[in-house]
C-alpha cells in the first residue's frame, strides 16, 4: 500500500494530509478524506450566506472550513 499526500490550502497556507491507498486516490475520494478529517478536527467557519440546498462534498469543504484541495503525489 502506497502514501499519498493530498495537498490543500486553507487560512493562505498550504498543509498536507497523508493516506494509504492501493492507488492514486481521486479528487472526490480526495475530498471526502479531508472533508472527515475537518469535520473531526477544525472548527466550522461562520457562514457567509445560506448554504446551498445541494452541496457537493468539495463545495461543504470549502465553505465550512475554507478548505481547497490543490494536488494529490505519492509520498
Amino acid at each position: 500500500m502506497s502514501r499519498w499526500i493530498i495537498t490543500y490550502s486553507r487560512d493562505e497556507a498550504a498543509e498536507v494530509l497523508k493516506v494509504k491507498a492501493k492507488e492514486k486516490p481521486s479528487l472526490e475520494q480526495a475530498v471526502t478524506w479531508l472533508l472527515e478529517w475537518a469535520q473531526e478536527n477544525l472548527e466550522p467557519l461562520e457562514p457567509k450566506e445560506q448554504p446551498h440546498e445541494e452541496q457537493t462534498p468539495a463545495v461543504r469543504l470549502e465553505e465550512r472550513f475554507g478548505i481547497t484541495i490543490t494536488g494529490i503525489a505519492k509520498d
